[in-house]
């Protein structure tokens, strides 16, 4: 009997040692953090992309300091750069400022649908996606330029106030009134309020040129390697916040957290840059919920539910009828339109960019339409997709 219970009792030290093994074992293993990180979504002007070199601000309220990436400048900051300085500023989604050394510039006003900036000095390329609703001002001590024309733009502003505007693709228009037209290939010069426009070679590029046509390229391969899923799941939770809506600009800006780089997220399907590099992720590929595309729209009413008068942004969006994007890829003209699938693309821009480019149709329907955008059809279980549906 006794040796029963000693046995018993051997075998029970015997466990008890062997689970706290187990559990000695179990406390130090490693706990796995979350495999996929969320991106930030926006579609506002003003965030610091990049910074190289010696970059100050000076704040409106007179702080100063050094502009450093994910920084946001804001209207009444003064940013100037140093002789090896630059900076990469985001303007509307799908929209940069790339600035150069011995720059100085300022925003007058960050409203994307009105952007207004001032380059006092200094070198500065713009590459921009832009029409008359959602245009670039640029403010020059002796000039106005206005850019409602998607496309690629260098302007130099000298010590004397004099100034260059080079237009590589695109068009700009120059004066209050925009009454000069500079067209690609052509190059402007500002003179004590005079212009004049000549041709100049778009083959030679100095090393502003060369490193803003690399940044774009960069940018666009930031976009490809965005993830479906997460990104997904980002984009509704930013829009259930009313953080965003495809009636306000042309898409998104996304910020990946590991690369620590904004990237433009197009709505409208087969966009490139205004350098040419096509855009791999749109809206469209993520496959979003039918009100994502397909937002209810009530009319304001007074008391007693009597509609009332809409007020101008409101007016303005049920004339619009389509959202922005929609309008710029219909209204261009059939040699303009060049939509490329994603199996067609290559690392070499094309030489006739598919960036929206012309004019939005003036044309709108009767007012209080219900606006309309064709969504993707549904999912199907495990289905992975690239690009819009065909409907």
């Amino acid at each position: 009997m006794r040796s029963r219970l000693l046995l018993a009792s051997l075998a029970s030290a015997i466990a008890l040692l062997c689970s706290f093994a187990v559990l000695g074992q179990t406390s130090k293993a490693p706990v796995k953090a979350p495999a996929t990180s969320p991106y930030l979504i926006s579609a506002k002007a003003g965030g610091v992309n990049f910074v190289s070199g010696n970059v100050n601000i000076v704040h409106s309220s007179g702080i100063s300091g050094v502009l450093l990436e994910g920084d946001e400048i804001a209207v009444g900051d003064h940013v100037t750069t140093g002789m090896t300085g630059k900076a990469e500023i985001l303007l509307n989604p799908g929209s940069y400022l790339r600035i150069g050394g011995n720059t100085s510039f300022s925003f007058i006003s960050t409203d994307l649908e009105n952007l207004k900036l001032s380059l006092k000095s200094g070198s500065a390329i713009l590459e921009v996606i832009a029409a008359d609703e959602f245009k670039v001002v640029v403010k020059l001590p002796h000039s106005v330029l206005q850019l409602t024309r998607s496309g690629v733009f260098r302007i130099d502003v000298l010590n004397d106030g004099s100034a260059k505007l080079s237009t590589f693709k695109g068009k700009a228009y120059l004066g209050p009134a925009g009454s000069t037209e500079v067209g690609p290939g052509r190059a402007a010069s500002i003179v004590n309020g005079g212009v004049s426009v000549s041709k100049f070679d778009r083959d030679t590029n100095d090393p502003l040129d060369l490193w803003s046509k690399e940044r774009g390229k960069d940018l666009t391969r930031l976009n490809a390697r965005l993830q479906r899923d997460p990104l997904r799941n980002s984009l509704l939770s930013s829009f259930n916040q009313r953080g965003w809506g495809m009636y306000n600009s042309f898409g998104l800006w996304v910020f990946d957290p590991v690369r620590r780089m904004w990237c433009f997220l197009p709505f409208g399907y087969g966009w490139s840059s205004p350098y040419g590099w096509g855009y791999d992720y749109d809206l469209w590929r993520c496959r979003l919920p039918y009100y994502v595309y397909n937002p209810p729209w009530n009319p304001p009413t007074g008391g007693g539910g009597t509609p009332v008068t809409p007020s101008v942004n409101e007016a303005r969006r049920v004339q619009m009828h389509t959202p922005p994007f929609q309008r710029m890829e219909t209204s261009q003209s059939a040699s303009e339109t060049s939509v490329i699938r994603r199996s067609e693309r290559s690392e070499t821009p094309s030489s006739s960019p598919n960036f929206p480019s012309s004019t939005p149709s003036t044309s709108s329907p009767p007012i209080m339409t219900m606006p309309t955008v064709s969504s993707p059809p549904p999912m199907k279980s495990g289905e992975v997709t690239k690009g819009k549906p065909d409907n």
